[in-house]
C-alpha cells in the first residue's frame, strides 16, 4: 500500500497540494441526526433540510461539502482536514490519509472524474458508512447519547457524569445539533435515503451499517431484503452488531446473510463486532454485554454464513490492560477453529487504542500495570496464529504505556476515572473493584486525586 499510495500522492498534487478522493466518495451519514462528514478525521456538519428536500443525495452531496471539493480543486487546504495538513507537515516522507484513502480500491480509479467534474456537481460515493438511528441496548462507558438510546434515558434521567470533560452532555449534543429523532418518529434524512438508495445502490462498492445496534433498526433487514431481491456482485457489504441482541432478531439476520451470501448477491460480507476485554471485564466496559452469548453468537455466525468474516473492533483503553491476554486466547481458538475452505482466517482482532474521553485512555493509567502490558507483548510475539499487523498495534500500545502524560494532564484524568466509575456504579449498579480486584491500589490513588482536587469547572465535550 505505501508505494500504491507514494504514487497516488503525487497524482494528488500534480491536480493541487489539497486534492483527495475521499471528499468525493466516501461518506459517513447519520441519519438519527442528520450529519455527514466525508472522511473520519473531520467534524461531522449538519445536513439542511431544504437541501435533501429538493436533492435526497444531499445526504452526501451539502453545499458545505461541495465548498470543501472547491478549496481542494483550487489547492486551498479546507481547515476541517487539519489532521492530513499536520501529517504532510512534520519532518520527513510522511504519507497522510489523504494519500492512503484516496489510494484505496473503491476509489482510486475515480481519479480522473474527480478531477475534471463541476466542483458543485453532485456525486454518487463508492463508500457509504450509514447508521439509521441510534436504537441500542448497550450504554458502553465511552460512548455518548446521540449514538445509544440507553446512554440518552441515562442521561436524561441522571444528567451528565460530574467530571471536568463531560462527554455526554445533553446541551451540547443539543447545541451542535446531534439531538437524535427519536425512532418513532418520522425522520426526514432516512425519507432522504431511501429516496437516493435506488440511484446510489447501483454504483456502491462498499456498504457498511452502523449504529446504535444496527440489528435492532428496521431499516438494516430493509436493506438485506433489497439485496436479496436485486443482487448487486460488486458490492461488499459490512454490518456492525454487538452480537448482544434477542436471539429471533439474530436467527432472522443470519439467515438473510446467509441466503445473500450463498446466491452469491454480494461480492462479500463482513461482520464487525466489538470486546475490549474478558469475562465480568468487558462486560463491565459495555453495558449490557453478555461475553458468553457473544462468543455463542460469533460461533453462530460462523457455522450458519458460508466463509464468513469477522473482525473484532477491540477499543483499547484503560480497563483493557489485564484481561487483554485471556481475551486473546479466546480470540485464537475461534481462529483455529473456523479457517476459510483454503484455511485462511475469518477472523481479524483491530486494536484501535481509545483517545477520548480522555479518562478512560490507556494514558491514565501511566507507568503502572507493566506486569499486565508485558504479558500483552509477550503473548503477541509468541503466541502461534497472531497476525503480523496485530502484532504490531500490541507494540503500538505497549509504547504508549511506557510514555506517560505529564503531570498537569495526567492527574485531572486520573481524578476523573475516579468521578466517573463511582458514579458509573452509583447509576449502574455496577461493582468496579468486584470486576477490577487488581486494579484496587489504582482505584485508591485516583479516588485520592479526586478529593484533593475539588471539581470547579467543567470544560466543553470533545466530540
Amino acid at each position: 500500500m505505501g508505494d500504491e499510495a507514494r504514487k497516488m500522492r503525487d497524482r494528488l498534487n500534480a491536480v493541487s497540494c489539497s486534492f483527495c478522493l475521499a471528499k468525493w466518495y466516501q461518506v459517513t451519514i447519520h441519519l438519527q441526526n442528520g450529519h455527514t462528514h466525508s472522511c473520519h478525521h473531520p467534524r461531522t456538519h449538519k445536513v439542511p433540510l431544504e437541501e435533501i428536500a429538493a436533492n435526497p443525495s444531499a445526504l452526501h452531496n451539502t453545499n458545505f461539502k461541495k465548498q470543501r471539493r472547491k478549496e481542494m480543486l483550487e489547492g486551498v487546504r479546507p481547515a476541517e482536514c487539519d489532521y492530513c495538513w499536520n501529517v504532510e507537515d512534520a519532518p520527513g516522507d510522511n504519507l497522510s490519509d489523504r494519500a492512503l484513502k484516496s489510494a484505496e480500491w473503491w476509489e482510486a480509479d475515480k481519479f480522473d472524474a474527480a478531477r475534471t467534474m463541476p466542483w458543485d456537481a453532485d456525486v454518487n460515493p463508492t463508500y457509504v458508512e450509514v447508521s439509521f438511528g441510534n436504537v441500542c441496548n448497550f450504554k458502553c462507558s465511552y460512548c455518548v447519547p446521540q449514538i445509544s438510546s440507553k446512554w440518552m434515558e441515562e442521561v436524561k434521567r441522571f444528567g451528565p457524569y460530574p467530571i471536568s470533560r463531560q462527554h455526554d452532555s445533553l446541551e451540547h449534543v443539543e447545541r451542535r445539533g446531534l439531538m437524535p429523532i427519536p425512532e418513532r418518529e418520522e425522520n426526514p434524512y432516512v425519507d432522504a435515503f431511501w429516496r437516493w438508495w435506488p440511484e446510489l445502490y447501483r454504483t456502491l462498492r462498499v456498504f457498511r451499517i452502523t449504529g446504535g445496534e444496527p440489528l435492532l433498526n428496521k431499516n438494516t433487514f430493509s436493506v438485506l431484503e433489497h439485496i436479496l431481491a436485486e443482487p448487486n456482485p460488486e458490492l461488499h457489504l459490512s454490518v456492525n452488531s454487538n452480537l448482544g441482541i434477542p436471539d429471533d432478531l439474530y436467527a432472522r439476520f443470519l439467515d438473510l446473510v446467509r441466503t445473500i451470501v450463498e446466491r452469491k448477491a454480494i461480492a462479500s460480507f463482513h461482520l464487525y463486532s466489538s470486546v475490549d476485554a474478558h469475562g465480568r471485564r468487558a462486560e463491565y466496559i459495555r453495558h449490557g454485554l453478555d461475553y458468553e452469548k457473544w462468543i455463542a453468537n460469533a460461533r453462530r455466525y460462523f457455522e450458519t454464513v458460508p466463509e464468513s468474516q469477522l473482525t473484532i473492533m477491540s477499543t483499547f483503553n484503560a480497563l483493557s490492560v489485564t484481561s487483554f491476554v485471556p481475551m486473546a486466547r479466546d480470540i485464537m481458538a475461534l481462529r483455529k477453529q473456523y479457517r476459510t475452505r483454503k484455511d485462511r482466517t475469518r477472523i481479524v482482532l483491530d486494536l484501535p487504542y481509545l483517545r477520548e474521553p480522555r479518562h478512560q485512555s490507556v494514558m491514565v493509567l501511566g507507568a503502572d500495570f507493566a506486569a499486565a502490558k508485558d504479558a500483552m507483548l509477550a503473548f503477541a510475539n509468541n503466541e502461534p496464529g497472531v497476525l503480523d499487523w496485530e502484532r504490531n498495534k500490541v507494540a503500538r500500545i505497549h509504547a504508549m504505556l511506557g510514555k506517560p502524560w505529564p503531570e498537569e494532564r495526567l492527574v485531572p484524568a486520573r481524578a476523573d476515572f475516579y468521578r466517573f466509575f463511582s458514579e458509573h456504579d452509583r447509576r449502574r449498579g455496577t461493582d468496579f473493584l468486584g470486576a477490577f480486584p487488581e486494579m484496587e491500589e489504582f482505584w485508591n490513588l485516583c479516588r485520592r486525586l479526586a478529593e484533593a482536587n475539588p471539581l470547579t469547572t467543567i470544560q466543553a465535550p470533545y466530540y
